[in-house]
């Protein structure tokens, strides 16, 4: 890079990466859909390096969140991390590790478009059931204590089907685990942004690497890149944590529940952009959103604040 480039790469990466992560850690999901056509078509990369700055930029962020979560998620007999959690977090393993010949092995057999045009009706789908659907556990106070061991099964190939959607498209995996989670299994809204934060970790960190990482050594460019996104990841990924906690002891699980619609929609537009080539109008209208879900998630909580349903002790 000449010293112009890393100038705009200095100013413009941790910006990027706060005003993603801000609306990742308010979901419990990555911010794939901004990273990725940012780094294709403002950094001018390709779209395995993409891929991989896309993944790999969310480990530092989202790392002390899940350190300070992991232990709540409960691991004892029977319990949702040991019955759900964990074989989701393996299923995604065994896929998300070979990121870059899955991503070679899918484009060959079906072309990228094909798999971009499913994903796009799969976060179609979730957006429908989000609004619509019926989780009613979703808004209340606790997820079932204890599953069977029938439930390890579904965990684990959901994992297995979050690993690849991650390897291929670079969007962390958590798209497709968050609404296994509660959906699914019916996990209430404060367990499932835990999970999710929990495996989108797992997703991101053994993705990335096989992004990072070839047979020709490591790729700099990914390093470079995905350290000065995770600066302002960093920032952006806890307080967006914290609003969620606000939002839902103050009483307004609902609402942050049915909100992720708006993710499913903003992803849904992205690739539809991508899938007709528009890469750079694509750009434009995910930096909008980005700054739009920004305001949209500190107005509301602020407003969450000063008008809650409920008060909760400390």
């Amino acid at each position: 890079m000449s010293g112009e480039e890393l100038v705009f790469v200095a100013c413009v990466a941790p910006l990027v990466g706060f005003l993603g992560m801000y609306s990742g850690g308010f979901w419990g999901v990555g911010c794939g859909w901004l990273i990725v056509p940012t780094a294709l078509i403002c950094f001018h990369c390709t779209p395995s390096q993409a891929a991989g700055i896309g993944l790999l930029q969310m480990v530092p962020s989202i790392l002390p969140s899940v350190v300070r979560e992991t232990p709540q998620i409960g691991w004892g007999r029977g319990s949702l991390g040991r019955r759900i959690v964990l074989p989701a977090a393996l299923g995604a393993l065994a896929t998300a590790f070979s990121g870059r010949p899955i991503n070679d092995f899918f484009d060959r057999l079906f072309g990228a478009k094909a798999l971009m045009f499913a994903f796009g009706v799969f976060m179609l789908f979730v957006g429908y059931k989000t609004l619509f659907g019926g989780n009613k556990n979703a808004y209340s106070e606790t997820t079932p204590i204890t599953f069977s061991r029938g439930a390890e099964r579904p965990a684990f190939l959901g994992g297995l089907a979050a690993g690849i959607f991650s390897s291929v498209l670079g969007v962390g995996g958590a798209m497709v685990f968050r609404p296994i989670l509660a959906y699914g299994f019916k996990f209430n809204e404060t367990d499932t942004a835990r999970s999710v934060r929990f495996l989108l970790l797992t997703t991101t960190t053994t993705g990335g690497l096989s992004y990072l990482f070839s047979r020709s050594g490591m790729d700099l460019k990914v390093l470079l890149l995905s350290g000065m996104i995770a600066l302002g990841g960093s920032f952006g990924f806890p307080l967006g944590v914290r609003a969620h906690r606000i939002m839902i002891e103050t009483g307004y699980g609902r609402e942050v529940s049915r909100s992720f619609a708006t993710i499913c929609g903003i992803v849904t537009l992205n690739v539809a952009l991508l899938f007709f080539d528009l890469k750079l109008l694509s750009q434009i209208v995910m930096s909008v959103f980005a700054i739009l879900l920004f305001s949209a998630i500190t107005l509301s909580t602020v407003y969450a604040r000063k008008s809650p349903r409920r008060v909760t002790e400390p």
